[in-house]
């Protein structure tokens, strides 16, 4: 698995890089850290570049989870939500990890964590509590449609639960039920026609994870009465929940309306971190990747690339002169302690 972390050495971004570590650990993978310098260019967008690299060069290093991963590290300059898709698109990236504050998205995290859930060409996970180990509990509310059904193929494919305990969550509505009351029906009817709504969506559940290949895995299901939004914030917090995975519908119109309103509220809730599954976008052209002398695929010249806390590769295009860092792991630890983050 190819992973792209989005850091700007926050707090936050130290969670994402973590996670993404752990990950890549889970599935053998490869990772790309990415930092994004946001300014018009020229010489001071030149040395913020160089700062950045050196700063990201040493967060590879200081990051226990990351020191047996092939890292490359990347700085570029631009608008980060586009850079990060672009960069995403270039190397044919499997997953896109950034980093969000644990309280809320959309009052702390900024736009760009919505506007790349939004564009990105393929999964999206944002971080937001701290990572230390697999993900042991992880919940997939699923609402039928196409969208669900890739949320879960991806959460297999990714890798991300074979460690965990998941439960499969489909919250349901029972047409009419506010109005039998009023029309005189007694209450153990009005449950018996809850009942028989709530077995239709088990039904229904069984045929989604039976189309997708997936019901021989031992995956608990929760179907629930109630809005979909209160259900899976309800859920989680019931049964604490290290990861919620969700799939985005294909809509036209404003951002928001794409990306869908409970994805929306589920990312704006206070919980775990949250992997969003896109849908996937009209016309995207899969780019041509390039071995690398590191073996990595890319569009441009690599940047240097570290596996076990040596440099592999040298030399990278970024509008400035090529960098060059030497050294073995503990070097680049000790020359980067009084950056690690906390």
């Amino acid at each position: 698995m190819r992973i792209l972390i989005a850091t700007d050495f926050s707090p936050r971004s130290q969670r994402a890089v973590r996670r993404a570590g752990i990950l890549a650990a889970q599935s053998r993978g490869t990772v790309i850290l990415m930092h994004v310098v946001d300014g018009p260019g020229g010489r001071e967008t030149s040395q913020d570049i160089r700062e950045a690299q050196r700063m990201t060069v040493e967060q590879v290093a200081v990051v226990p989870e990351l020191h047996r991963i092939p890292c490359e590290p990347l700085v570029v300059g631009g608008r980060p939500s586009d850079e990060i898709r672009n960069a995403a698109e270039a190397h044919d990236v499997d997953l896109i990890v950034v980093g969000a504050s644990h309280r809320t998205v959309g009052r702390t995290a900024g736009r760009t964590v919505g506007n790349l859930v939004r564009s990105a060409p393929c999964p999206v996970l944002v971080a937001r509590r701290l990572a230390a180990s697999p993900y042991a509990r992880v919940l997939i509310p699923v609402d039928l449609s196409q969208a669900s059904a890739r949320a879960l193929r991806y959460a297999a494919k990714l890798t991300l639960v074979d460690r965990a305990h998941v439960t499969v969550m489909h919250a349901f509505e029972a047409p009419g039920k506010s109005k039998l009351s009023g029309f005189g029906v007694e209450r153990d009817q009005i449950d018996s026609y809850v009942e028989a709504c709530r077995s239709r969506s088990a039904e229904d559940v069984e045929t989604l994870l039976t189309n997708g290949g997936l019901a021989d895995r031992e995956w608990s299901r929760r179907i629930q009465e109630g809005s979909p939004t209160e259900a899976i914030t309800g859920l989680a917090a019931r049964i604490p929940s290290d990861l919620v995975v969700i799939g985005t519908h294909a809509r036209t119109g404003l951002g928001k309306a794409f990306l869908g309103s409970v994805t929306e509220d589920v990312l704006s809730t206070a919980g775990p971190d949250v992997l969003v599954v896109p849908p996937p976008r009209a016309g995207l052209e899969r780019r041509p990747r390039l071995q690398t002398r590191a073996g990595w695929p890319g569009v441009r010249p690599p940047t240097p690339s570290i596996a076990n806390g040596r440099v592999l590769a040298t030399a990278r295009t970024t509008g400035v002169k090529p960098f060059h860092v030497g050294g073995a792991s503990s070097d680049l630890r000790s020359a980067a302690h009084h950056r690690a983050p906390p």
